[in-house]
């Protein structure tokens, strides 16, 4: 009884706020095993900046909810081409619809082999954004992204340089 009670307040304490702050370095092999969501060929991604990975499913709401507030994010000065979406436990061309559906905005939009990304970044459902430089998650956001997260991005990417 007493684990369970643990068990159930650590999950609590760590859901509540939804930002998680532990640092978790990935290996870069796993970026590395990433395809095009259109072409399904491999991408590189340079971590060495900052770049956001959100993950997520066309089955979603709550990443229905939040798809506007990333494609407002990917067109933000600085932000080209460091917004990345993966598509976690749906199908290519359920995540096709989607778009189609909700639009692109300047994201790239990638699948997960054998869900090594996900896996090794500890992701636990949708949707869930981390924001990852050199390799390392330095934040993770684990449901739908508000104003005030986006706000957080965008000055941790204006502090990058500090």
């Amino acid at each position: 009884m007493k684990i369970k009670l643990i068990f159930f307040l650590l999950v609590f304490v760590t859901c509540s706020n939804g930002t998680v702050f532990n640092e978790i370095e990935i290996d870069n092999e796993v970026f590395d095993e990433l395809i095009n969501l259109d072409t399904r060929e491999k991408i590189l991604i340079d971590t060495s900046n900052l770049i956001v990975i959100n993950y997520w499913a066309s089955w979603c709401l709550e990443c229905i909810e939040e798809h506007e507030f990333l494609i407002q994010l990917s067109n933000t000065k600085g932000f080209e081409n460091r917004i990345f979406l993966v598509l976690f436990q749906d199908s290519r061309q359920n995540a096709l619809t989607f778009l189609n559906n909700y639009g692109r905005g300047n994201i790239s939009y990638l699948l997960d082999p054998d869900s090594k990304l996900s896996i090794n970044s500890g992701v636990f459902g949708v949707p869930e954004t981390h924001i990852i430089q050199n390799n390392k998650i330095i934040k993770k956001y684990i449901g739908p992204l508000s104003i005030t997260n986006l706000q957080e991005i965008i000055i941790s990417y204006s502090n990058e340089g500090d």
